[in-house]
C-alpha cells in the first residue's frame, strides 16, 4: 500500500511539472485558409504535370517570381506575372495560363523556387496570405528534402 501511494505521489508530480497547452498556445487556423487549401488542391496536380514537362524538355525545373508584390487579403489580379529570374526567359505566365486554371484573382499569392542537392533536384511552392492583417504562410515540396514543407503558419513580425 504505501508503494502505492509513493508510486501516486511520484506520478501527481510528474503530470504537474509536465507543461500543458494554455489557450495562448493552441494553434488557430482561420476559416479562409481552408478555402484557399482547397484552390491549391486543385492547382497542384496541374503544377506537377507542368513541372514534369518543362523538366524533360529543360533538364531543370521551372522557377517562378511571386505573383503578387505583397501577399493579398482580398482577391487580386497578380502583378507579377510578366517577372521572371534572372537565369530563365520564362514568366509566371507560361504556368497561369496554360496550366494552372486559377481564378483571374487570388486572395494568396505564391511563388515557386528550386532547388539541386545531392539527393536530386526539386521544387517548393510557397504561398503567403494576409488575414485579419495578419501574414500566413505554406510551403509545399516536391522533390527529396522534405523538410522544406511546412504546414499553414502565421509570421510573426520582428520588432527589436
Amino acid at each position: 500500500m504505501k508503494k502505492t501511494i509513493v508510486l501516486l505521489t511520484v506520478i501527481l508530480m510528474a503530470l504537474s511539472i509536465v507543461p500543458s497547452a494554455s489557450a495562448s498556445q493552441v494553434q488557430y487556423y482561420p476559416a479562409e485558409l481552408a478555402y484557399y487549401d482547397a484552390q491549391i488542391d486543385v492547382m497542384t496536380p496541374r503544377l506537377e504535370a507542368f513541372q514534369a514537362q518543362y523538366y524533360a524538355v529543360n533538364g531543370r525545373y521551372y522557377q517562378a517570381l511571386t505573383s503578387h508584390a505583397a501577399a493579398p487579403d482580398v482577391p487580386t489580379l497578380p502583378d507579377g506575372i510578366d517577372e521572371s529570374p534572372t537565369d530563365q526567359p520564362e514568366t509566371l505566365a507560361l504556368f497561369w495560363e496554360s496550366f494552372a486554371e486559377l481564378p483571374s484573382e487570388l486572395a494568396w499569392s505564391f511563388r515557386i523556387d528550386t532547388y539541386s542537392g545531392e539527393a536530386g533536384d526539386g521544387y517548393v511552392l510557397s504561398i503567403s496570405t494576409v488575414i485579419n492583417d495578419q501574414v500566413w504562410q505554406r510551403a509545399i515540396n516536391y522533390g527529396p528534402e522534405s523538410s522544406r514543407s511546412a504546414e499553414w503558419y502565421q509570421v510573426i513580425p520582428f520588432s527589436f
